[in-house]
């Protein structure tokens, strides 16, 4: 992922921008219109009257803000509905839904089209062609509305329920398992081929407290050819970093000078939150974080946690497919290090919180084992072997939690039949 596709992603999810955009270009086409009359021959329009114009654009203006601040208020409910039912950190990943932010880009475009357009009307003068180009946009955005509107019936119908949450979580994680980039040493070498001295080199502490959410790797090679030295890193995307631990090394080279050092330390994004699109742990985290709340006493919704469980052993599968692709690529740069995704940590993040609150319910356990020996099965080492050894304290966990001995039974047996598949 370049520096661009980043700031973009996180532009993706912010809800103004869309309605800025597009109310900005909504005043731009009446600026045009006040200019139309020295532009356009008259014989090219038609005869609008101004009070015709201010009418329409009065009951356009009423209608939009009714309708503009009811849909608000349907998204704002709708976002709470996500942070109680799913994760209070999903909420970001349906507010990037582009039918939301388009839908309410296009009522608020029209409401401030329609109240600019009466401004404009009263207090210039437009002539003949001015008037007919306004005339021109009021009825292409109605139009535009009237679409939105249609499509904003059915968006707003599962806007916030658990299954459309569950399936844009699913497939924002998807995406970032599925970069080569993102689940490897993002790019560069892997930090076990480094041979380096711990005890050496210069340490590169971060300025500021927080989460490592991106890492601008292109920019540090060229810093690290610039020195002719090698940057060996300790972090990558979703690491906490503080002030007072280095999150890497420089060795070798020209020593950096202070704007060298504030070039480096512009190639991080850090942030108080983690960001999904560039780390495959936190990714996997909203996805167990959407089964827990389904676990919990006040839900009860073992068929969530069993979906996701289900969507959880594809990842895996995604994960280990580019995982091993990487290994056999080259990197793209060479002179930094950089740690890989550990399996132990990925099965981790994905299945202890539902081992440990979905303890309780025999169906958990089961699909649980289930995924596990998919997991087992696949070809890659690493991850087999966090998956067999995760096994065991999925056990550990439904032994204490069922309360039915033939319950725990039907784990155990499940469990010893799964394995002896291999």
């Amino acid at each position: 992922m370049t520096l661009l596709q980043f700031y973009l992603s996180k532009i993706k999810s912010m809800l103004w921008v869309r309605p800025v955009l597009l109310s900005g270009a909504a005043i731009f086409w009446i600026i045009f219109a006040s200019l139309a009359d020295k532009r356009f021959p008259e014989k090219w329009t038609i005869q609008i009257e101004k009070e015709t114009l201010v009418d329409l654009f009065t009951i356009l203006a009423t209608t939009m803000l009714t309708v503009a601040t009811f849909s608000v208020s349907a998204v704002a409910s709708a976002f709470a509905s996500v942070a109680s039912s799913a994760s209070p950190r999903a909420t970001r990943i349906v507010m990037s839904d582009t039918g939301v932010q388009s839908t309410l880009a296009s009522f608020l475009a029209a409401f401030i089209y329609a109240l600019v357009s009466i401004t404009a009307l009263s207090g210039f003068s437009f002539g003949r062609s001015g008037r007919f180009v306004l005339f021109v946009g009021f009825v292409a955005i109605v139009a535009w509305v009237l679409m939105s509107f249609l499509r904003w019936v059915d968006r707003v119908s599962r806007l916030g329920k658990l299954g459309d949450t569950l399936d844009r979580v699913s497939l924002a994680a998807r995406e970032t398992l599925s970069n080569p980039q993102m689940v490897g040493p993002l790019g560069g070498r892997p930090l076990s081929e480094s041979n380096h001295e711990q005890s050496a080199g210069l340490a590169w502490f971060p300025e500021k407290f927080g989460y490592i959410q991106y890492i601008n790797m292109e920019e540090l090679q060229k810093l690290a050819e610039e020195l002719k030295t090698e940057i060996v890193l300790q972090v990558r995307p979703g690491s906490l970093v503080t002030k007072n631990i280095p999150i890497g090394k420089l060795y070798g080279g020209t020593k950096p000078d202070d704007e060298v050092w504030r070039k480096l330390q512009r190639c991080l994004a850090i942030d108080n939150n983690r960001n999904e699109t560039t780390d495959p742990r936190f990714a996997m985290i909203l996805m167990a974080e959407v089964a827990d709340r389904a676990l919990s006493p006040a839900v009860n919704d073992p068929g969530t946690a069993i979906e996701v469980l289900s969507i959880q052993t594809e990842l895996f599968h995604i994960w280990a497919t580019n995982d091993l692709d990487r290994k056999v690529g080259q990197a793209d740069f060479d002179r930094i290090f950089a740690p890989c995704i550990a399996a132990e940590d990925l099965v981790f993040d994905a299945f202890h919180p539902i081992a440990r609150d979905g303890s309780a319910m025999v169906e958990v356990g089961m699909r649980l084992q289930k995924a596990l020996w998919s997991i087992m099965h696949l070809d890659h080492e690493d991850l087999r072997q966090a998956a067999d050894g995760f096994r065991q304290t999925a056990l550990e966990y439904f032994e204490h939690g069922l309360l039915i001995e033939s319950q725990r039974q039907r784990v155990r047996e499940l469990a010893r039949r799964e394995l002896s598949r291999d």
